[in-house]
């Protein structure tokens, strides 16, 4: 599996869907390094304190546009509302896409080591390992 910087992992999503998908950003060290690199993109949606909870708010845009919408997750994020997996697995919008930025810990309440994540959920694009930078 290929380990990325976060500012890498970061840079091939945008690269992967442009400029204009909206994109909703996860809480903490996630959210503001998606800021330091996009600063005057008008797309972005930053959920700061919804820990966890921006694949559900990608899922409420998703279903009223034709954008594709584009969730940023961390790991422990990600574990913390697991269960909204199965339902964007059952909504099924091709529009939809969901990227977990895993860095093994909680990292924004002090980079406390969380479960490790399995290689697969249902409704994640993609589980995007990367190291602490």
């Amino acid at each position: 599996m290929l380990s990325r910087t976060r500012a890498q992992a970061i840079r091939y999503v945008f690269d992967k869907h442009g400029k204009e998908a909206v994109y909703i950003t996860n809480t903490g060290f996630l959210s503001r390094a998606i800021y330091n690199l996009y600063p005057d993109n008008k797309n972005i949606i930053y959920m700061q304190g919804s820990m966890g909870l921006s694949p559900a708010i990608a899922l409420g845009v998703a279903k009223n546009t034709t954008k594709d919408v584009v969730s940023f997750v961390g790991d422990g994020s990600l574990l913390m509302h697991l269960g909204i997996t199965h339902t964007i697995r059952d909504e099924n919008l091709p529009n939809l896409y969901v990227y977990v930025i895993d860095n093994n810990c909680h990292e924004s309440v002090g980079k406390y080591a969380c479960s490790n994540l399995e290689s697969k959920y249902p409704g994640i694009t993609e589980i995007i390992k990367t190291s602490n930078d």
